[in-house]
């Protein structure tokens, strides 16, 4: 019962009282923190770099964000006969002049290969909803780790979160420099015990079957030995569909003159009984270049591409090459996905993912085995294509995969559902009478929240005191020193669900007309 205030004045007075007890509301437990470069960082006119925004959907994004950034390729001329024996070129032109070939290579330039937007793309591709963005840099900047580190600080001062993704962290200039980032998102995973981190390895998109376990052990070795079980990492890299050769045109090429050689000995090649034609065509070529209206531009791309079969296929080819992303915007899309529809309590496996066409590296059985179960325990995602499932993501595991207690993800997240859950809903009983009543109440608060979690499948147990049980007070949990101290003490025991790694099946031959 309350306890009645003092009356003095004679009179009738009216206390409400409240009809259900106190309760445990659970948090929300995908909501991913993305850091990186955006084209820009405005919010109702001003500027807003290194400043968490919430947002909803890629339109949010690309209203105060922009769009993708516009790469560019440079024309390397391939010389070595081996490489052009073997068809290890990009493309190929008819010099007619000589009768030789010439052949090149698109090659990215170095700086300016920025991925959050398409990693947010891939994100709401594969059902993503709420995230965070914190814009350290422009599309100008130079890709460097401090500032990377820098908006995972301030991140880090975000209530809401609960992982961490950085795509640009792969496109580092060092090795070291992205061990740097990689254990920086699992300290502050360990440290708030709130969020986990999702980690690609580094080195992932050219691995080959010869450099394989020398990326793998690199990686090992630069994600550290703190806070594993925080870390989640993926491998290979994926080819995917969010953007195609219309995104591109010729300014994507660099240099002009180069570029206009080419194009002009293809236009030899083509129109040699076409003087007209050609006179046409080697005009727009001349163009290049020249024109800054945008609108211009893409008129003298469509004339281009129309007349120059060799510049269409060298547009698909730069589409092809800056397709290729990082992973883990696909998969903090299916962290989402997969709590909305079956709980954060499962593996967030076994799932195809959208707008991925292939991966960079076709993985078998046996390379999976040193991914899944290495010696040091950092286990590494598989993802693996199967026909008629497209891109499936093959593994469930932790970077702490030696230890019983942490080697799941869903065992990591669900975790860190029920303790943040519950330690937001005993923030009201701080500097609470220290006694039976507060006890009790905390006892059947906390009961209550694993009851509905036990019933939903959350938590393993034929009845809910199998799956979990919940004890304070004096003499179970604490001593009376605790209490002269100011310590209440709650103790919550779970019983987790694990996922089914491996299945046997065993079969026996049933004899005609024996026993059984």
């Amino acid at each position: 019962m309350p306890i009645k205030a003092a009356r003095k004045t004679p009179g009738v007075y009216v206390t409400e009282l409240d009809a259900f007890p106190p309760s445990v509301v659970g948090i929300q437990t995908a909501v991913p923190a993305f850091i990186g470069y955006t084209q820009t960082a405005t919010l109702s006119g001003k500027p807003i770099p290194n400043t968490p925004v919430r947002i909803g959907s890629l339109a949010d994004y690309e209203q105060i964000f922009g769009g993708a950034p516009d790469p560019t390729f440079n024309l390397t001329e391939v010389t070595d006969t081996t490489k052009q024996k073997s068809g290890g070129y990009d493309f190929k032109v008819l010099d007619a002049a000589t009768s030789t070939w010439k052949y090149y290579d698109l090659v990215p330039t170095a700086g300016t290969k920025y991925i959050l937007f398409n990693s947010l793309r891939l994100f709401y591709a594969n059902g993503g909803g709420t995230a965070y963005v914190v814009s350290v840099g422009g599309y100008s900047d130079p890709l460097e780790a401090p500032k990377l580190v820098d908006g995972l600080n301030i991140i880090a001062e975000q209530v809401g979160p609960t992982m961490l993704v950085v795509p640009d962290a792969v496109n580092l200039a060092t090795s070291a420099d992205y061990g740097t980032v990689a254990t920086a998102m699992l300290n502050q995973c360990g440290k708030l015990q709130d969020r986990v981190a999702l980690l690609d390895v580094y080195g992932g998109a050219t691995v080959t079957q010869t450099t394989l376990e020398t990326v793998e052990s690199e990686f090992r070795g630069l994600v550290g030995s703190k806070f594993l079980n925080y870390g989640m990492a993926y491998f290979p890299f994926l080819h995917t569909n969010v953007q195609e050769a219309g995104d591109f045109d010729y300014t994507n090429i660099k240099t002009d003159q180069q570029l206009q050689d080419i194009l002009k000995l293809e236009s030899a090649n083509l129109y040699a009984n076409n003087s007209a034609r050609k006179t046409a065509v080697d005009a727009d070529i001349a163009k290049i270049g020249t024109l800054t209206d945008p609108a211009e531009i893409q008129a003298l791309n469509q004339n281009l591409t129309a007349a120059l079969p060799l510049l269409a296929d060298m547009l698909r080819i730069i589409s092809r090459k800056d397709d290729v992303l990082p992973a883990t915007g696909a998969l903090a899309g299916v962290y989402t996905w997969n709590d909305a529809n079956r709980g954060v309590w499962n593996a967030p496996a076994n799932v195809s993912l959208a707008g991925v066409t292939s991966t960079t590296f076709k993985l078998n059985n046996e390379q999976q085995e040193n991914l899944n179960v290495p010696v040091d325990g950092k286990a590494i995602n598989a993802l693996r294509e199967f026909v008629g499932r497209g891109t499936v993501v093959w593994g469930a595991r932790t970077l702490d995969g030696n230890s019983n207690d942490w080697r799941y993800i869903q065992v990591r997240r669900t975790l860190v559902y029920a303790e943040q859950s519950i330690k937001s809903a005993l923030d009201r009983f701080v500097f609470a009478a220290n006694d039976g009543n507060t006890w009790a109440s905390v006892v059947s608060m906390v009961s209550s929240f694993l009851q509905g979690l036990w019933s939903q499948g959350g938590l393993l147990g034929a009845t809910a005191s199998d799956a979990f049980s919940v004890e304070c007070g004096l003499g179970s949990t604490m001593t009376a020193q605790d209490v002269l101290e100011g310590y209440m003490v709650v103790q919550v025991t779970l019983q987790m669900i694990r996922p089914a790694e491996f299945i046997e099946l065993t079969f026996k031959q049933k004899m005609e007309g024996a026993s059984a």
